[in-house]
Order: structure tokens, then sequence, then C-alpha cells
């Protein structure tokens, strides 16, 4: 990240001293590859010098600074610094680029002289380059650093208002992410684990499922969706995935079902839809619930539905990695049936509908105001974020050419978000390792399939080889819209040049 200085950003609007060619180059590289910022401290100064001085250079000014993050600067001050005894702008501007791990472009010959965080323009080129030679598969603190400016509004619109749990900003989220969605109603939880389980436990309470029931699920998910059926004492009914889309295959649903079947749980993995309009017309041919772990999938959808809307419900995980992250733990569930979503409110309210009067054995599960306000400020950039993970996977669909690996395959577009990409490898920590020596990060999802954790014993004698092969071979590789072009390449490069 690099922080432009107040002389550097009136030299670059103003051509000043003409510089102007230099700058916008800089410029050009930090603003598209998402690394270009402004302190909050400066962004008065800059107004005032602009609108009084150059005011025919205003609205040039006011461009470039919506295309820059704007970092926050620390309320802390430490009157003794050297450097706030010089100049107290100045220290202002590098406590933001302490916040942000970013750089301070500046041609201030005391500022570079009195801050190690710092660049001068003729270096810039060089650093730049070199940040790019370490990719990490997840930077959080990239993810969330175009948000700085609407988390702190949120925060001090939430400390502010004296109510922290289901107050006004949990009620808005409800409404914003159900809309979003496509359904009536959304409720927010804890986390995407108490949200599957919920659901469960409110057709229980309902009368429309019962303990030994059956629930048809994929094979290949994370253990999350399978403890979610067992933790309500349901039977999961493990089936092998769709080798191509690593989703449930609609043929394999078909056969599996028994008078004891009740429900069909798909799965969204790595962000892609499962077929949902077959598997839809299983469920109702059969007369049963059809149910999404949606986990990995805001936003994916088909025909104009998204993932929450095809199911009777649908779990939702805002972990902070996923494409639509929390800044902690949190989740919801989704539905257009009114009594599942009071049932379900309640029952993560202690199974209260009404203060005081409980009318089911519930537990605390609730999604609180400070991660309801985060979550609404990244929903309003959360289509913008998947059409550049779209965009990154166009780019490794394309330009990935090893044989030696197995690139995800996509029937529509809209229907993958690309929460992650995974390839196929047979000789995978081989493939980690080369990555690795080329500081690549690499992920693998998941190194040992439920059936044959230590915690389901009970179905380690399974023999489900599309799976097992599957876990024994797959690496997630980084992807997300905190990703430059030039990172994009240093990955392609580097599996492009595995095993040669």
């Amino acid at each position: 990240m690099f922080i432009f200085d107040n002389n550097i950003v009136i030299d670059l609007i103003t051509d000043r001293q003409g510089y102007a060619d230099q700058y916008s180059d800089i410029a050009l590289f930090c603003l598209k590859n998402n690394r270009g910022c402004l302190s909050s401290s400066q962004l008065h100064n800059l107004r005032f010098v602009f609108s009084r001085h150059y005011k025919q250079h205003l609205e040039n000014y006011l461009a470039f600074e919506k295309q820059c993050i704007i970092v926050k600067t620390p309320s802390y001050i430490d009157f003794s610094s050297p450097l706030a005894a010089m100049d107290m702008d100045d220290y202002l501007i590098e406590l933001s680029a302490c916040c942000a791990e970013a750089r301070v472009i500046t041609l201030d010959k005391r500022f570079l002289a009195m801050s190690e965080l710092t660049l001068h323009p003729d270096n810039f080129y060089a650093l730049a380059l070199k940040e790019t030679t370490g990719i990490p598969f997840l930077d959080l603190k990239a993810v969330n650093a175009p948000y700085t400016s609407g988390f702190e509004q949120a925060l001090d619109n939430v400390i502010s208002s004296g109510w922290y749990i289901q107050g006004s900003e949990v009620k808005a989220f409800e409404q914003e992410f159900a809309d979003y969605c496509g359904v009536e109603h959304c409720i927010g939880v804890a986390n995407g684990l108490d949200a599957l389980i919920l659901i469960f436990r409110a057709y229980i309470e309902m009368g429309i499922l019962k303990a030994g029931d059956e629930v048809i699920v994929p094979a290949n998910t994370y253990i999350a969706s399978i403890l979610a059926i067992t933790e309500n004492n349901l039977t999961p009914v493990l089936l092998e995935p769709d080798a191509a889309t690593y989703n449930l295959n609609p043929q394999q649903v078909e056969q599996a079902i028994t008078p004891k079947t009740k429900a069909i749980f798909a799965v969204h993995l790595y962000g892609q839809l499962a077929d949902m309009p077959a598997l839809k017309a299983i469920a109702e041919k059969h007369n049963l619930l059809l149910l999404e772990d949606s986990a990995q999938a805001h936003g994916a959808s088909l025909n104009d539905i998204k993932a929450g809307a095809w199911g009777d419900a649908s779990g939702f995980s805002f972990y902070p990695g996923k494409n639509l992250g929390a800044l902690g733990d949190a989740g919801a569930v989704t539905t257009n049936n009114e009594q599942l979503a009071q049932t379900i409110r309640a029952l993560g309210n202690y199974g209260s509908h009404k203060k005081y009067e409980n009318r089911y054995k519930g537990i605390n599960s609730r999604l609180d105001e400070m991660q309801a306000a985060m979550l609404r400020v990244k929903l309003k950039y959360l289509d913008s974020d998947i059409t550049r993970r779209q965009d990154i996977a166009k780019r490794y669909r394309r330009e990935i050419n090893n044989p030696l690996l197995q690139l995800p395959s996509v029937s529509d577009e809209s229907m993958h978000v690309w929460h992650l990409f995974v390839v196929k490898c047979e000789h995978r920590d081989l493939l980690l390792n080369h990555l690795a020596e080329q500081n690549v990060q690499a992920i693998i999802h998941y190194p040992i399939p439920p059936h044959k954790q230590l915690a389901y014993a009970g179905l380690n004698a399974l023999v489900l080889p599309i799976t097992e092969h599957m876990h024994s071979c797959v690496l997630s590789i980084p992807i997300g819209p905190q990703l430059d072009d030039f990172e994009i390449t240093s990955v392609i490069q580097a599996i492009n040049s595995y095993g040669i």
C-alpha cells in the first residue's frame, strides 16, 4: 500500500513543478492495483488547498480522491515523537501508514530523513515490484482496507447508539441481505454452523423432521455440513460428488432416496451453485425439503435466482475469509417460510418468542450489532468484488497451461463466485512446495474428508473413491479482490513453471 503525500498530490493534479507525467505513472500503478491511499488526516487540507488556490483543478482532485483508499488516522498521538514535534501533519500521515502497513510517497527531505515509512518517487518501482514477490493465500488486512472509512463510521454509529444486541444494525442488515438474496426473511445468527444447525432444529420443532430421518449430503463437503445433521440426531447419507463440479450429482441423489429420506442438502462448494433446477425438481417429485449450505456462495446465481433463494432454507457463514466476511464470526439463515423464520429466530434467542417467555429449549446464537454494521458496509460492494473474482478466475482458466494440473469446470459463469479457485494435481505436495519456493502460498481445502475423520469413526468404513481422491489432490491458489494484476501474473507464471 502507498500513501500519496500532499505535495505529491498537488504536483500530480496541477503539474505545479512539471512532475505530472512521472507521478501519473506511479498513481496509475497504485490505483489500478488497489494500492493507492490517502490518509484521512490529509483530506481537509487537500480540499482546502484546491478550493482556495487551485479551484480550476478541484474537480480533478475530487475524482482522484474517490479512487484512493482512505486510510484512517489513529486517535492516539505521541507528542514526544520527534516527527510530531517537527511536523504534526507528517506525523499523522505516518500514523496512517503504520495502520495500513503502507509507505508514504514524498519529496519532503525532512520527512524522508525522519521516517522509515517514507519513499522517494525515484525508488518507487523497485520497492513496488519487490513487494509483489510474496503472495499470501489470503490477506484479510488488504481485503478490508478499502472499507476502512465505512467501518469507522459504522463503529461510531454502534458505539454512540448504546444498543449492542438485536438493534437497528441487525434489523437493517437482515432486510438488506434478504433483499440481496431475493427472499422474504433473513435471520442473523452467531456463525455459519449455527445457521445450519438451527435450520434442522427448527424443522424438528415444527414436526417436519424427526430423529433418524435421512438427509442426503455431498461427501466432499466441509465437516460443518455433516455436523449440522448429526447434531440434530438426523442421519447423513453421504453421496459422491459430480467429478467435474465437486457438487451433488442429481442422478445419484435420485438413486439414494429411500422412505426415510426427508431432505436434500445441497452444498455450493467453492462458490459454485449445485445443479439447483435438477435438485429442486427431484425434491418436489419426492416431497422432500431442499436445503442449501451457501457458506461459500454469497451472490452466486442462475436464472436470476441467487444462492439462498433456491431451497426451502439456506445457511450462510460470514467468517472473515468468506466473499462477504465480517470482522469476526457471524452467520445468517435465509428463507421464504415465515413459520420457519420465526422458529429459528426464537431458537437462537434462548427459545424465546416473547421476552421472558420460552417456547423452546433454545440456545444463544445472535448476530451482534457490530458485525451487522460491518457487514452492511461490505454488502454494498459484494457484486463488484464478485466481478473481480470472476475476472481473475477467467485469467487463471485462460492462462494457466500446465498439463500436470486440472482446472475447475464451470457450466455458467454467473453460477460461480470463486470463493476458492481449486486445482487438481496428482502430486499435490510437490506443487505445494514448488509454489512456496516461488513465494506463492497455496492452501489445501480439505485434506481429510468428513467420513475419514476421527469424529465420525462410525463412517470410517465407507468407501467413496471420488471424494477420497479429490481430497488427496486438490489445492487452492490465491484469489480475491485484493490481488493486483502483477500478483495474478506471478501466480500464473509460478504454476506454469511447475514440472518444467
